[in-house]
């Protein structure tokens, strides 16, 4: 339950969307309601230790969440951004992901993920160039 509400606030949080905890309850926890506090505190601490995000309750009445980006800003060179960094961002994130998977994937759910995040297998993308060819050929050749 934590890892899929992980994804669920990650994916929320990727289109900007306010967290509620109705649907947190609805679409994630079901029928693990009694637990949801361990579930949320377990959540939020993976989100800090894997992602560097905060889970903070913003309105207490609604139960409305935001994601807040924890990591210190980078400065100076690292803010160029050049495309191995841009490669590297997204191999991140996929890597997040196997990781939060239980470190085993099938490829439909990976590029399910990507098309989440608006990065389809099929099309050229602007920053990535063939994202398929990207994740087959050349992440996997990295190992």
């Amino acid at each position: 339950q934590v890892s899929e509400l992980v994804q669920f606030l990650l994916v929320k949080d990727q289109k900007k969307i306010p967290i509620k905890r109705a649907d947190m309850l609805k679409n994630v926890i079901r029928e693990y309601r009694d637990a949801y506090s361990e579930i949320v505190n377990k959540a939020g601490r993976t989100l800090q230790e894997v992602f560097g995000l905060q889970l903070v309750e913003i309105d207490t009445k609604r139960h409305t969440y935001i994601l807040i980006n924890n990591l210190p800003r980078a400065e100076g060179e690292y803010l160029c951004r050049d495309k191995e960094k841009e490669k590297m961002g997204l191999l991140l994130v996929i890597l997040s992901f196997i990781f939060m998977k239980g470190n085993s994937v099938k490829d439909g759910a990976l590029w399910e993920f990507l098309n989440h995040l608006r990065v389809y297998p099929g099309k050229q993308h602007r920053v990535f160039g063939d994202v398929r060819k990207l994740v087959t050929e050349e992440f996997v050749r990295q190992k």
